[in-house]
């Protein structure tokens, strides 16, 4: 007999098979060949080294997947944020600001490509080939644009793909199983509505993570004010200005402690190729990232974490696996004051935003999944930062409070060092590695989740994956990195000249 059981048998292998055939190729950021591919001349000569070392990171499988390639410029990588300028930069000034630092795009992922190479020979012979990468860059970028033609060319190709695949979402019936998919997410804005406070836990055991204090710092005021713009209005900081930044909206993380997975740490490599956590080592990584609000470029400062794992309450867990984490964003005015707080996991999912009194919330959100909104706490003078709190095991943020507020709690301080780290480490047999795969998914974190949620055409939803590569809505779609996320969501409340 044809039983009801049997049915659902059926249905999981079909999704399983759908799923299977239906994968990420999409979003693997796909090697560039340049026309001057195959000429007898210098330029010829720079299209085929970046054609051979693109062959060489293919073979090894080490692409660099934060930004994506530029067709027909293999030296340029695009995001979202610089691809938000296609329409913006007709003078000569602001065209070569944009394609510079689409350039640097390229180096940075390049220097980690390079580093990783299993076959790179010694440090100096990678020094060699990534001085390479630069000499080659700007001598075909000097013969590229060298015409309004050209430099149109460019502006109608570039494109940041979104990370939403489109035949999974037709495979999956997408208009029905979005309305099961909405109605989970307003359960959990319910939840979290009902349990998120601006004051300190009341109970539980927690362990405080603190900032190592360093000397006296310049007030982000003053840092910000005298931070000069590119031709794009983007604000250019030096590397002790932006270090003091970190420094001054550096957050207390809260964490109730009651397994070892609660405990935020140094993400590795074992010598059995599996990612893990060094709880000894307590480490906030730094990223900086830009958005647009007010016909203005706005700094953000990110700052994300690390644990072990979400652990499974039972073996059926959907979300619990390898490797879990948070980012704390800080979106900064003008005037170096914090404008926004958000935070994130690392697979893009359980987003919120905590607008400050300077923000009111759209009353006309067009996003199909509502973004949750929660308010931020008010910052009493002579305090900065945030205690960013969260639960033991699912590390949901449930309280955002001003640091300062004494709690029931252990401390330990933390360091901070930079986010590229992860892009380059030691894969504890001898070479390097990056902590994401070319697809940015973090390898070995793979969540059940994803077998429910394939049709919303996000890959592998749960997994852990690298910046700039997070969708935040499992209902149409949203990034994380969306550089106008803010002009939909929010109006101005009294924002500062």
């Amino acid at each position: 007999m044809f039983t009801y059981h049997h049915a659902t048998r059926c249905a999981i292998v079909l999704m399983a098979f759908v799923v299977l055939f239906t994968g990420g190729c999409a979003t693997i950021p796909v090697p560039t060949r340049s026309g001057h591919l195959g000429m007898d001349d210098p330029l010829g000569r720079c299209a085929d080294f970046f054609d051979t070392l693109d062959r060489r990171v293919v073979h090894a499988q080490i692409i660099d997947p934060g930004a994506f390639k530029v067709p027909g410029h293999p030296y340029l990588r695009i995001d979202r944020f610089l691809a938000s300028f296609r329409e913006e930069v007709s003078d000569e000034a602001a065209f070569t600001a944009w394609v510079d630092r689409m350039q640097v795009l390229d180096q940075t992922a390049r220097r980690y490509e390079i580093a990783n190479l299993p076959d790179g020979g010694s440090p100096q012979d990678r020094e060699t080939l990534y001085d390479r990468v630069i000499t080659c860059g700007n001598r075909l970028k000097a013969a590229d644009f060298q015409t309004e033609d050209q430099r149109r060319g460019l502006r109608e190709k570039i494109t940041a793909p979104d990370e939403y695949i489109l035949l999974r979402q037709i495979l999956g019936i997408y208009p029905i199983t979005r309305l099961f998919i909405s109605l989970g997410v307003s359960r959990w804005h319910a939840e979290i509505h009902r349990s998120f406070t601006v004051e300190p836990p009341a109970d539980g055991s927690s362990t405080r993570y603190v900032p190592e204090t360093g000397g006296v710092l310049p007030e982000p005021r003053v840092i910000v004010a005298h931070a000069g713009r590119d031709a794009l209005g983007i604000p250019r900081y030096t590397a002790d200005a932006l270090e003091a930044l970190f420094q001054h909206h550096a957050p207390v993380w809260e964490v109730r402690t009651q397994v070892d997975a609660d405990r935020i740490g140094t993400p590795f490599w074992t010598s059995a190729e599996i990612l893990a956590v060094d709880t000894g080592r307590p480490v906030t990584f730094m990223l900086l990232s830009h958005t647009r609000f007010q016909g203005e470029i706005l700094t953000q400062l990110n700052y994300m974490i690390w644990f072990p794992s979400r652990p499974k309450v039972h073996m059926l867990d959907i979300y619990g696996g390898l490797l879990d984490g948070l980012n704390y964003r800080v979106t900064l005015n003008t005037q170096g004051e914090p404008l926004l707080y958000e935070t994130v996991h690392h697979c893009g999912c359980y987003y919120a935003a905590y607008p400050t009194r300077a923000l009111k919330v759209r009353e006309n959100i067009s996003y199909a999944e509502p973004p949750l909104i929660l308010k931020a706490p008010d910052i009493p003078s002579g305090r900065q930062g945030m205690t960013v709190a969260m639960q033991s095991r699912t590390h949901f943020v449930h309280h955002l409070y001003p640091s300062g507020i004494e709690a029931n709690a252990d401390s330990v301080a933390y360091t901070l060092t930079h986010y590229d780290r992860l892009r380059s480490l030691d894969d504890g047999r001898g070479g390097r590695r990056s902590m994401f795969g070319p697809n940015s998914l973090a390898p070995g974190t793979e969540r059940l989740e994803r077998w429910l949620f394939w049709p919303t055409g996000v890959l592998s939803p749960g997994a852990m994956r690298q910046w700039g590569r997070h969708a935040v809505a499992f209902v149409g779609e949203r990034h994380f990195d969306d550089p106008f996320f803010m002009e939909e969501m929010f109006e101005v409340e009294s924002y500062p000249n």
